[in-house]
């Protein structure tokens, strides 16, 4: 899927792409040119330049203006009773999207027609970046204690705050993962696994649930 996307960067430029696959490893690139985004304010305006300019003539779906991001296909950060916040939010005239049904642009554009999400904290939420100015975000969150944890903890603030978007987020319960993946297990250290609200999933108690849609 963003293979797709980058190919349709680079066709607008005018730019010639190839795409060469490596299996799923470490290695050591030399004589190699790797380019880096800039800042997240250069990198907004980068994106928005492009994106706007292609999602024009993108279809998709017709969703409502309130929507719930699922993280149903994680190894970590899941809601466990996410049943309940469902149910409770459909009644509340919220949609269930789960982004991976969707190719990047279609996500993008979903994002921008919307007026509130609510989404566990994950990778999902750099769409918000696509959202109109005043837009509700809603992060469902782990508490994050540890240094490391807390540099990554306002990655998604700091975007709405650039955007003028509304943000808040609803700290929930963490609770081990049962079984980590291979991926996880490989790339990890287990002490990390182990600690690190980060790689655990979340329980989120009804009564913060019944005030989060209340404070809606």
């Amino acid at each position: 899927k963003f293979r797709n996307l980058m190919m349709l960067i680079c066709k607008m430029r005018e730019v010639d792409i190839k795409f060469n696959f490596i299996d799923d490893n470490f290695y050591l690139f030399k004589n190699s040119s790797i380019p880096q985004f800039g800042d997240i304010k250069n990198s907004i305006k980068v994106l928005n330049f492009f994106i706007k300019k292609i999602l024009l003539n993108v279809n998709t779906p017709e969703f409502g203006p309130k929507i719930y991001i699922r993280r149903e296909d994680a190894s970590y950060r899941k809601i466990l009773n996410e049943a309940d916040l469902i149910d409770k939010l459909k009644k509340n005239n919220f949609e269930i999207i789960n982004p991976q049904h969707f190719e990047i642009l279609e996500q993008m554009k979903i994002f921008s027609n919307a007026k509130t999400i609510i989404s566990p904290y994950g990778s999902n939420l750099s769409n918000i970046i696509f959202c109109k100015k005043g837009t509700k975000i809603v992060e469902i969150s782990p508490e994050f204690n540890s240094d490391y944890e807390k540099n990554i903890s306002s990655r998604y603030y700091n975007i709405a705050n650039i955007l003028d978007l509304e943000f808040q987020s609803i700290k929930a319960d963490s609770v081990d993962v049962e079984k980590h993946s291979k991926l996880a297990k490989k790339y990890i250290h287990p002490k990390i696994l182990g600690q690190s609200n980060y790689y655990k999933n979340m329980i989120l108690k009804i009564s913060d649930i019944d005030e989060l849609i209340n404070n809606l």
